[in-house]
């Protein structure tokens, strides 16, 4: 009798042992699905990348110029951008003293403060320009939460044999810290963004609740309108899904936002009213760069009474297109076409906007332009993003489909060899004893 107990133990050993290790196998599979790699779909906390994009040509105001009233060395040639003395025209010079000829201006050259000199001459077109933008992460920092710090500056490329700072068309530095999982902004007020431009660095003003993606996507991007941050001009508004492509041979789903005229000085100035009590002299300085006053229609090239003083506003638009990576959320390529330009009103600006033969001519000409910027990422950055959005997609699918659905199929194929390898023992054990009660009688 205890022959063949021992006999049917041997027998079944194997078959327990094939379904333990089935039962193993797909718990193992399981896991990684619902437990390990969901907890690995967080923003790494050492990020640390540089964005840069093509040099295009384009066009900026020069504040420094138009500040002192000296045109800039690129149009100092042009005879409405000299006093009439010099060999300018007469729009250059007028009215210097009302019904003074500029010839009696004592000195060897007429008071430049006092010329009207076209906006156009503190204009510079069809300059080199890129942009460039450093992401790293910053404290605080933990397993939920993520601050980034981006610093980002529009420079020219023309000017940078002098350093960067005289390069340097405008640059903001911005902080903003953000869900690991989601890639929103958590609900708090530590979002800074501070202003930095060819005159100087305006102090960062106190932390805001910020609403909007901006520097990632979440992990498992779908494909629907997102809200978009855009640090020019403190607002949010949807960024648009367009359709599915690839990019580099890495897959992507492609984002398209339509912003402005957006009246950048009053946009501004509305988020600090609704962030700061009371006035703030920083804020007065930020917005300076963003209304001019005490100009005539003439010098911006209006029409209508050329004599006129205008009040005129900064205003923005831009066409951002973003590839994402849907399965890591990582941003995989981008373009922007910014402009900015000044008008008296929302009225004014967007009819200036929407006719099309007038913004070819300010192209061309400008005297309203206050930066134009067309570029998108160079092939270096493409290559980078990509190389590093490719292996965190397939360290994704490795570990969330490959390797569960392998140790799946194992784990079944060995829960069914150790039922049938169970079943057939205790088949075999039930025949011999058959066999032997029957030899008995």
């Amino acid at each position: 009798m205890a022959g063949k107990n021992s006999a049917a133990v041997r027998r079944s050993v194997p078959a327990l042992v094939l379904v333990g290790l089935g039962a193993f196998l797909i718990t193992i599979a399981l896991a990684l699905v619902f437990f390990v790699v969901p907890s690995q779909k967080k923003t790494p906390l050492d990020i640390d990348s540089t964005t840069v994009t093509e040099v295009v040509p384009g066009a900026v105001m020069v504040a420094a110029a138009l500040g002192t009233n000296t045109p800039t060395e690129l149009n100092s040639d042009r005879p409405e951008c000299r006093p009439a003395d010099e060999g300018g025209t007469d729009e250059a010079a007028d009215d210097v003293t009302e019904g003074e000829d500029v010839e009696t201006v004592e000195g060897d050259a007429a008071d430049d403060a006092e010329v009207q000199f076209p906006v156009s001459c503190f204009i510079d077109n069809d300059i080199p320009m890129y942009s460039q933008r450093r992401v790293t992460a910053v404290e605080p920092s933990d397993a939920e939460v993520i601050t980034v710090q981006a610093a980002q500056s529009l420079l020219r490329e023309d000017l940078a044999d002098g350093g960067e700072e005289e390069a340097l068309v405008n640059a903001t530095i911005d902080r903003i810290t953000l869900d690991r999982v989601s890639a929103m902004p958590i609900d708090e007020a530590t979002s800074t963004l501070q202003l930095v431009s060819a005159g100087g660095s305006e102090p960062a003003p106190v932390g805001f609740v910020r609403n909007g993606l901006q520097y990632k996507f979440p992990f498992d991007t779908e494909q629907r309108a997102y809200d978009y941050f855009d640090a020019s001009t403190f607002t949010t508004n949807p960024i648009e899904f367009v359709g599915e492509t690839t990019v580099g041979g890495v897959e992507a789903y492609e984002f398209k936002q339509h912003l402005g005229p957006i009246d950048m000085w009053s946009s501004i100035r509305d988020h600090f009213a609704s962030v700061s009590e009371g006035y703030d002299p920083a804020v007065e300085s930020v917005l300076a760069s963003y209304r001019r006053e005490g100009m005539t229609a003439g010098q911006w090239g209006l029409e209508g009474d050329p004599e006129r003083e205008v009040d005129m506003r900064r205003f923005y638009t831009n066409t951002r297109t973003i590839w994402v990576n849907p399965s890591t959320g990582q941003i995989v390529n981008g373009t922007e076409d910014i402009f900015q330009f000044f008008a008296e009103d929302q009225a004014d600006a967007d009819a200036f906007f929407n006719d099309k033969a007038a913004l070819e001519e300010e192209k061309a000409e400008p005297t309203r332009t206050a930066v134009r910027f067309e570029s998108g990422w160079n092939q270096e950055t493409q290559e980078i993003t990509l190389a590093d959005a490719q292996d965190s997609a397939d360290t994704l699918n490795t570990f969330g489909r490959v390797v569960p659905i392998i140790l799946g199929v194992l784990g079944i194929l060995s829960l069914l060899g150790g039922v049938v390898l169970g079943v057939r023992g205790g088949s075999r054990g039930r025949g011999g004893s058959a066999g032997r009660s029957q030899g008995g009688r």
